[in-house]
C-alpha cells in the first residue's frame, strides 16, 4: 500500500505512525477552540473493558469524551509535563497476526501490512458482538465520516487538481483496489462468508487501519485507547514502543488541566499529507512543502543525453520519496525564509537539473560532467561559470514557479463560490487550505529566485 510512515527514534524506543486521520476534522485544532468535553456515551466503558483485558492499568490519567469535532482524549486529573500518561501491552494490540491461521496461509507476499490489517478489521465487523475486539470496533469511525481524498468524489477532486494530491489520491485508489481483488479472491477460496465486503467495505478498512496503525519490531499494530488521541503538530508527544516492556507508552511533553484535551504528534505533516491520509488540513501550515516536477522539453536535441543523466543523478533518496512513487523528476519545495540567502528549501538537485536543462550542446554537459567527477560527483551542485547560463537555468525555474503559483491561483478563485452545507463545504475548505499553503510555498520561491537571478547582474 502506498501510505505513508514516520520513525521517531531515541534511546531503545523506536516508533512509527502510518498517515490516515479517522476522526475527520476532529483531529484538526484549528477549526475552532473544543467546546466543553462530554463523556462518550458509546465508549463509556471502553476503557474498562481493555484494562479486563489487559490484565493490568491503561490509563489512571485519561477519559474518552466528546468535543465539538468528535472522540477524544481528555485529562481526568492534573497531568504534569513528564507523567506516563497511558500504557499499552502489546498483548492487546491487533496485528495482522490475528487473522485467521487459513486466511494467512493464502496470502501473499504482494498485499502489503496495511491491506493484512485491514483484513482483520474486516473479519472481526462481520462477527459483530462475537468477536472478541467488538468494544473497541464499535467505536471507529462509520463509513461516512471520513474526509480522506479517497472518498472524495471526481467533482471535489477537481478542486485540487494543481497539487500532486490529485494524483497521489488516484494512484492510492488503484492500490487499494488492487489489494482488494486479492484479498476478495482469498475469502472466496477460503470459503468464509466474508466474500460479501465490497470494495467500499475493504477501502474504509485500510483507512481505519492506516489512520490508527503505529509500527514497532513486530509490525503495524492497531493501538485502542491510544487512537483516539488527537493531533496537535507542534506537540512533542509520540507513542513509543517499548519491546523490553512489551507495550507502547505516551509521555506527557506539558502540563494538563482536568478536563483539557491531551494531544499528541503525528508527524511534521503537510497539508498535501494530512488531507490525504488523515483527512484534514491546517489555514498556516509549518512544514507545508509542494511537490512539483521538472520536465525536459520534448524539443530538446539534447533531450536523450539530459534524460539519461536525470536517472543517473538525480534519483532522489528514500527519505524524499515519502513512501510514495515519484518521478524521479519530481521534487519537494518547502518555505524559502527569506528573498537573500541561500534558498534553503529549494532543493540544490532542483537548481542542479535546470543547469543541466540550460545546456546547448554536448560539451557543456560533457564540461558538468567532468567537474562532478572532479569534485564530489555530484552533478552541476556548483554555479556555472557561465553567468548569462546561471542566470538562464535559474528563470527557466523562475518561469515554472509563475506558472504553477497561477494555477493555483485560479483554483483559489474558483472557491469563492457559495457552497453547500455539510460535507462539501468541509472539503472545500480543506482544498483552500492545501492550496493557499501551496501558494505560499510557491511564491517564496519565486521571490528568493528572482532576487537570486537580479544579484547576479
Amino acid at each position: 500500500m502506498p501510505f505513508r510512515v514516520r520513525t521517531a527514534t531515541a534511546s531503545r524506543w523506536w516508533s512509527l505512525h502510518t498517515v490516515f486521520n479517522t476522526h475527520c476534522l476532529c483531529r484538526n485544532l484549528y477549526y475552532s477552540a473544543l467546546s466543553k468535553p462530554q463523556f462518550s456515551g458509546n465508549c463509556d466503558d471502553f476503557l474498562q473493558w481493555l484494562e479486563r483485558k489487559a490484565a493490568c492499568s491503561i490509563s489512571s490519567s485519561l477519559f474518552i469524551g466528546n468535543s465539538s469535532y468528535g472522540r477524544s482524549l481528555f485529562a481526568s486529573k492534573i497531568i504534569q509535563t513528564g507523567d506516563c500518561i497511558l500504557k499499552v501491552p502489546y498483548r492487546v494490540q491487533i496485528t495482522a497476526d490475528n487473522l485467521l491461521p487459513e486466511i494467512r496461509s493464502l496470502i501473499g507476499e504482494e498485499v502489503g501490512n496495511i491491506a493484512k490489517l485491514a483484513t482483520v478489521i474486516l473479519i472481526e465487523k462481520k462477527l459483530g458482538q462475537g468477536s472478541e475486539w467488538y468494544p473497541y470496533i464499535s467505536c471507529l469511525p462509520q463509513q461516512g465520516e471520513l474526509h480522506n481524498t479517497v472518498f472524495w468524489t471526481e467533482s471535489e477532486l477537481e478542486m485540487i487538481r494543481p497539487s500532486s494530491v490529485y494524483q497521489e489520491t488516484i494512484d492510492q485508489k488503484s492500490q487499494i483496489e488492487k489489494d482488494f481483488l486479492a484479498i476478495k479472491h482469498i475469502f472466496e477460496c477460503s470459503h468464509q462468508s466474508f466474500g460479501d465486503s465490497t470494495y467500499k467495505d475493504f477501502m474504509h478498512a485500510c483507512t481505519l487501519v492506516g489512520s490508527r496503525a503505529w509500527g514497532s519490531t513486530n509490525g503495524l499494530a492497531l493501538i485502542p485507547f491510544a487512537d483516539f488521541l488527537n493531533h496537535d503538530g507542534v506537540s512533542e508527544a509520540i507513542v513509543m514502543s517499548d519491546d523490553d516492556k512489551q507495550c507502547s507508552e505516551i509521555i506527557a511533553d506539558r502540563d494538563y488541566a482536568p478536563g483539557e484535551q491531551v494531544l499528541i504528534r503525528y508527524g511534521k505533516f503537510s497539508n498535501a499529507t494530512l488531507m490525504l491520509d488523515f483527512g484534514f488540513t491546517i489555514p498556516y501550515n509549518i512544514y507545508d512543502q509542494v511537490q512539483i516536477q521538472f520536465d525536459i522539453p520534448k524539443h530538446d536535441p539534447l533531450r536523450d543525453m539530459k534524460l539519461e543523466l536525470l536517472h543517473q543523478y538525480f534519483i532522489p533518496p528514500p527519505e524524499d520519496m515519502k513512501g510514495l512513487s515519484h518521478p524521479v523528476n519530481s521534487f519537494s519545495i518547502k518555505e524559502v525564509k527569506s528573498d537573500s540567502g541561500k534558498g534553503k528549501g529549494l532543493p540544490q538537485s532542483l537548481r542542479a537539473l535546470a543547469r543541466v536543462l540550460s545546456c546547448t550542446t554536448s560539451q557543456e554537459i560533457d564540461n558538468l560532467i567532468a567537474e562532478a567527477a572532479q569534485t564530489d560527483g555530484r552533478l552541476a551542485r556548483r554555479p556555472l561559470q557561465d553567468i548569462s547560463k546561471e542566470i538562464q537555468a535559474h528563470m527557466m525555474l523562475l518561469s515554472l514557479f509563475i506558472q504553477l503559483i497561477e494555477e493555483r491561483s485560479v483554483a483559489i478563485m474558483s472557491l469563492d463560490s457559495p457552497s453547500l452545507c455539510g460535507r462539501f463545504s468541509v472539503r472545500k475548505l480543506m482544498a483552500q487550505d492545501l492550496l493557499q499553503g501551496e501558494l505560499r510555498i510557491l511564491k517564496s520561491a519565486s521571490a528568493w529566485l528572482e532576487n537570486y537571478c537580479l544579484s547576479m547582474t
